[in-house]
């Protein structure tokens, strides 16, 4: 058993022990005076009722009294003759079964109720091994009294606190096997759970199977989900740390090279090599090391910086952007809305310029024909955003790659634009963090890369 089971099995033990002593405590000292107090408002209470009544009443309709509160009530006439007074009551009560030992009435207690008490009085019979309790009154010249008999209580206490004794033993056994049966089943799920919490902490993410139909089930189904959700996590953070690897190796690969001009050329310089271009290279360089720095810390700073949502009407955001390339390029761009440019999603606008940005320039750099095709539509209450060109990639494989930063994916990039590599790792960072769905598709040469917007009208 376990240290649970067995905490569990004494603790109730003890408990059921604990409330059967009490019983018999309980019976031994406090049931006999509250015995006697039940017995005592019996007798009152039909007294009350009695000094309501007029002598006619208490003449013929004692009776009644009698069953109600389930007591003897007699009565006789006042007399100053103490001992023929006693004589008539006995008689009254003998002829109702009532035989006493032991009963009087003093001329000190026919002074008071002349006065107008009501007096109650026990008379212990002795051998009978009982008590007579009586209250009196006097009402119309009439002696009335209500009498109950009361048993010996103590030999009536031993022998219910012997049976509750021997009830004890017996029950605390039966408690102990069936808490010891009980606790095992409570604590069987709890094992189960323990076990799996420790697999789960050696990073092996199990399940477990309890079916209890109480909170024992509802823990178990909160570990399964959290199993699966650290399980999740756990494959995120090996993959994120994955890209890292490539992330590094990809950035030291970007600039190794122009570190490698910047120093040949400078040597060049220091050997008298210089034919007047080697400083316009070693500056071009330079600056394109610096436009990888700045888009790095701008892409690490956009990682944390919370959202500063606004509404923005996103397709005429679109279209200032994209009149900016359409003076500086010779590209075609064919577009085809079907919304409103007045419909409006929940936004940051600061990087969602940089989204349609870094789409615009990527369709640029990387288009083998003179053609780029933009499309808006609404499907679902939702905004469909498309771009389009023609593209040499034709493998899905290459286009699982492409969100990665300074992947290399097509090697007819257009000289024309610089860049760092970094672009498409952007848009998937912001469109994550607005929680948008994005993606991208090759279809008969064309490679399309796609944004789903909720709208907020």
């Amino acid at each position: 058993m376990s240290k649970l089971g067995r905490k569990l099995t004494w603790r109730i033990s003890a408990v059921v022990i604990g409330v059967f002593a009490l019983s018999m405590l309980v019976n031994q000292f406090f049931l006999p005076k509250y015995y006697h107090y039940e017995m005592k408002q019996k007798v009152t209470q039909a007294m009350k009722e009695v000094d309501r009544w007029d002598k006619l009443q208490i003449e013929n309709d004692l009776g009644i009294l009698e069953a109600k509160y389930d007591v003897t009530i007699v009565s006789e006439r006042m007399s100053n003759n103490v001992d023929d007074l006693n004589e008539m009551l006995r008689l009254d009560l003998a002829q109702k079964r009532i035989a006493l030992n032991r009963f009087w009435i003093t001329g000190e207690t026919l002074e008071e109720l002349k006065k107008g008490a009501i007096i109650t009085k026990l008379y212990d019979q002795g051998k009978q091994k009982s008590s007579f309790l009586v209250s009196l009154n006097e009402k119309d010249g009439l002696l009335i009294m209500a009498g109950v008999s009361i048993a010996y209580y103590d030999e009536t206490a031993k022998v219910i606190n012997e049976f509750n004794l021997m009830l004890m033993l017996f029950g605390s056994i039966l408690v102990v096997a069936l808490t010891g049966f009980l606790s095992r089943k409570i604590t069987k799920p709890l094992e189960e759970l323990k076990i799996v919490a420790n697999q789960i902490s050696k990073l092996e993410f199990e399940k477990v199977t309890v079916e209890t139909k109480d909170e024992l089930e509802d823990l178990a189904m909160s570990i399964n989900v959290m199993s699966d959700d650290l399980k999740k996590a756990h494959h995120a953070l090996l993959r994120r740390n994955k890209d890292l690897k490539y992330f590094m190796a990809d950035l030291t690969h970007e600039l190794k090279t122009p570190l490698a001009l910047i120093k040949a050329y400078s040597m060049g310089i220091q050997d008298g090599l210089d034919d007047g271009t080697y400083m316009a290279t070693i500056v071009k360089q330079t600056n394109h090391i610096s436009a990888i720095i700045e888009e790095l810390l701008r892409f690490s700073k956009m990682e944390v910086d919370p959202l500063r949502l606004e509404k923005i009407q996103v397709r005429k955001l679109f279209d200032e952007l994209l009149a900016n390339y359409q003076e500086t390029t010779e590209m075609e761009i064919r577009i085809k809305s079907e919304i409103s440019p007045e419909m409006s999603i929940l936004a940051d606008k600061a990087k969602l310029e940089m989204v349609f940005n870094n789409l615009i320039t990527n369709a640029v750099k990387y288009a083998t024909t003179r053609q780029i095709k933009i499309e808006w539509a609404e499907r679902d209450n939702q905004i469909y955003f498309a771009i389009k060109n023609e593209t040499t990639i034709v493998s899905q494989e290459t286009l699982g790659h492409i969100w990665k930063p300074f992947y290399v994916r097509e090697a007819s990039r257009n000289k024309n634009y610089s860049g760092t590599g970094l672009g498409l790792a952007i848009v998937q960072t912001v469109m994550e963090q607005h929680e948008f769905k994005y993606g991208a598709m090759i279809d008969e040469g064309w490679i399309t890369f796609y944004l789903i917007f909720d709208r907020s009208d």
